[in-house]
């Protein structure tokens, strides 16, 4: 992991009224800032050799660079009035995500830094409990997984659990390296909803399709997507290397999360994630989308 923390630099260009008050409803530079400074100490980003910018490597070894300060709040400007609803609704949590990026990749730096939080006795749940820690397996990842996104089997922003009509495209077939996500800021998922400035939070215990056909159809999600597993990943690490803290710690405080943003074309299978203190380790897992259970809910977020 990268020793040293260097800042990109934001430049000071004049702004308009509309990012100024983005940048202030957002507190958008101190989470920029937070999140770089997270990525780079997590080692998912490093200072790229041709571009000289921090970034990461896309499934063919191209240099992606990090999105910009300047260029994030030019896109939340675009989209101001629904990203102002949004946070209204909670989706105030920025999440930078390289979905570029080969999953494994992000397997391993989520491993290396759980191994690191618990040699430094940093490893805790939500409720501040010391978490035991599987050293040899700190990351369980079922067959599935296995390069699945490298080779197309893994397929993002489906539209319907269908093996030949999902909808979605697969890794290589994505516009942009870089997610760039608002997230509500919940290392615990709820099982009950509150309504919040006139959106029902999701309830567990639904079925990815069922979830999928509610945020489809029903007009209080709109312009939301749920979550992959690189998003997962990202906010997990993001959180753990800022709080010493999991997420989705389901036997603590919090729930599975089904990453419905995804899905295995080849099995017919959801991904999900969670964190389970039986097994002393994360676990990358996966259902049929008609399975439903009550300790498994979902996380949504709103691109800009």
């Amino acid at each position: 992991m990268a020793e040293k923390f260097i800042m990109p630099k934001i430049e000071q260009p004049k702004r308009t009224e509309t990012q100024e008050r983005l940048e202030k409803l957002f507190e958008l530079k101190k989470q920029y800032q937070e999140q770089v400074k997270a990525l780079i100490a997590t080692g998912v980003i490093e200072l790229l050799p041709e571009t000289g910018k921090y970034g990461v490597y896309d499934i063919k070894g191209k240099e992606c660079p990090i999105p910009s300060y300047d260029e994030i709040l030019k896109r939340m400007e675009a989209k101001e009035k629904m990203l102002t609803k949004k946070k209204e609704q909670g989706f105030g949590k920025l999440l930078l995500v390289p979905i570029g990026t080969p999953l494994s990749f992000l397997i391993d730096r989520t491993s290396d830094l759980i191994v690191k939080k618990h040699k430094e006795g940093k490893l805790l749940g939500t409720d501040g409990k010391k978490l035991a820690l599987d050293e040899n397996r700190p990351i369980y990842v079922e067959d599935e997984y296995q390069d699945a996104d490298v080779k197309g089997d893994l397929v993002y922003g489906v539209k319907k659990f269908d093996k030949d009509n999902h909808g979605g495209k697969i890794k290589a077939e994505l516009e942009e390296a870089w997610e760039i996500l608002l997230i509500e800021d919940q290392p615990d998922l709820p099982s009950r909803g509150k309504e919040i400035a006139g959106r029902k939070q999701f309830d567990a215990s639904q079925s990815p399709e069922e979830y999928l056909k509610k945020i489809q159809t029903d007009s209080q999600y709109a312009n939301e997507q749920f979550t992959t597993p690189e998003a997962q990943l990202i906010y997990f690490m993001e959180y753990l290397q800022r709080n010493n803290k999991v997420i989705d710690d389901y036997q603590g405080k919090g729930k599975v999360c089904w990453n419905v943003g995804a899905y295995f074309k080849g099995s017919g299978l959801v991904p999900s994630g969670y964190w389970i203190r039986n097994y002393r380790q994360f676990n990358l897992f996966r259902f049929d989308p008609d399975n439903h259970y009550d300790n498994y809910t979902v996380r949504s977020s709103v691109g800009v």
